[in-house]
């Protein structure tokens, strides 16, 4: 891939691990996070539409692909892209430590929202 097709700047938060209170359970902290911004290139994956629990539901997944870096993105990972958030279904890395595709799937606009609000 031509490193001139990186042209779409994304962010991706990533989740630290959380704090344990004194019984082993996370502390009632705000969940935080690592914001890095990447040039990406995006490609379209196809979609699938299903009927389940009498509504039908739809999946709009965007292949993200990104110049290789160690910790970039991980599973637990949201990329955030004109306007849209979208979790990370897969990682795949090209060629030896070339680039990476992750394949990402949109999420409900007020799932990023309320986490971000107690950042």
């Amino acid at each position: 891939m031509n490193t001139g097709k990186f042209d779409r700047l994304v962010t991706i938060w990533t989740p630290v691990a959380t704090a344990l209170d004194g019984w082993h359970e996370p502390a009632d902290e705000p969940p935080t996070g690592i914001e890095v911004d990447a040039w990406a290139s995006i490609k379209t994956a196809p979609g699938t539409e299903r009927f389940a629990n009498a509504e039908n539901a739809a999946t709009a997944p965007l292949q993200f692909f990104f110049r290789w870096r160690a910790n970039l993105v991980t599973p637990l990972s949201v990329i955030s892209y004109d306007g849209q958030q979208y979790d990370v279904k897969s990682i795949e890395e090209l060629g030896r430590r070339q680039r990476l595709r992750v394949l990402a799937v949109a999420r409900l606009s007020t799932e990023l929202a309320t986490v971000r609000a107690v950042n």
